[in-house]
């Protein structure tokens, strides 16, 4: 049985075997599957996050999001903990924790955000299981903010090559509420 490391590994490999060209349309195409999900109108906050490497990239989707008056939060890292700051526009991100884009929070003073109703977090992953299940990069961030956060509505973000038909996960892993790719949807919770 392939270990959790090896698993992170295959399914890095499988990402980037997407061509940036593929990656890009697909990422358009989760964009304007989100802009269509039910919870879309009501929600006021979104967490989101900026890609890395192979990652969906949300560009389209924030910008939409914005512009429809929704509130974003990024992520930022501190030591072992996540926290998440409104952004109201890209030049309020600098290079952070892991190259990752994340707010400024040394030269703007930013809101930080605070469980609220209407709440909804896009997650990444390198992969998804078909029961909701998220596999990281292996250091706890989201399964550390998650398990503070539990009345978040939570939505694995990924590619379709991402989803595993088998991986057991194990007992900290919180599941996601549904997993949205360029052509499926998975709802668990």
């Amino acid at each position: 049985m392939e270990s959790k490391q090896e698993l992170r590994k295959r399914m890095k490999e499988v990402r980037n075997a997407v061509s940036p060209e593929e990656r890009e349309c697909f990422s358009r195409q989760i964009a304007e599957n989100l802009l269509r999900e039910t919870w879309y109108s009501s929600v006021k906050h979104i967490l989101v996050y900026s890609a890395i490497q192979s990652e969906v990239d949300l560009t389209p989707f924030c910008e939409a999001a914005a512009g429809d008056g929704k509130r974003l939060y990024y992520p930022r890292v501190f030591d072992r903990e996540m926290e998440f700051f409104r952004i109201d526009h890209k030049e309020m991100l600098c290079p952070g924790a892991f190259s990752v884009m994340e707010p400024d929070t040394e030269s703007y003073s930013l809101e930080a955000f605070q469980d609220q109703e209407n709440s909804v977090m896009l997650v990444p992953g390198v992969a998804f299981s078909r029961e909701g299940f998220r596999l990281g990069y292996g250091g706890g961030f989201y399964d550390r903010y998650l398990a503070r956060h539990g009345n978040l509505y939570k939505i694995g973000i990924g590619f379709s090559v991402q989803i595993l038909d088998q991986w057991r996960p194990e007992d900290f892993d919180i599941p996601m509420n549904e997993i949205v790719t360029e052509c499926i949807k998975l709802c668990n919770r």
